[in-house]
């Protein structure tokens, strides 16, 4: 069992769901369902970190991680969506799409080394080696 709170990648998960957050809240143009999608997949991304944690093995640590690369992908599609629709302020899409695009680059960095198995280090110095890689 690995603490979450450890993780960097879980850390910049957790950034961006709170940063979402707050952008949504500034803006009043993003329909109430596309909100909703954001919302979910944001959360989803930390959240399945969380449980990938919680579980008893590596391997399920990195079966979550796939599951958080994939919201993090739903995330990125919403964001185009909004911004093509004109309800995202364009400083706004490209600096979530950055973050979003950099925790599922962590996330695979992170699949990667537990499923190849070619590092002893801890999930945690992991997803903290592939974010500075």
């Amino acid at each position: 069992m690995q603490d979450f709170r450890n993780l960097e990648v879980w850390k910049k998960a957790h950034a961006l769901a709170l940063d979402l957050q707050k952008t949504l809240g500034r803006s009043k143009r993003v329909e109430s369902h596309i909100r909703a999608q954001m919302s979910r997949a944001a959360t989803s991304i930390a959240a399945n970190i969380v449980e990938g944690c919680g579980k008893g093995s590596r391997s399920e640590l990195a079966r979550f991680a796939d599951i958080s690369a994939g919201s993090s992908s739903e995330l990125e599609y919403w964001l185009l969506v909004c911004l093509d629709l004109g309800q995202l302020a364009p400083r706004d899409h490209e600096r979530l799409t950055a973050s979003t695009i950099e925790v599922r680059k962590m996330l695979f960095g992170l699949r990667k080394a537990i499923k190849n198995g070619t590092s002893k280090r801890r999930p945690s110095q992991q997803a903290t080696a592939v974010a500075d890689a």
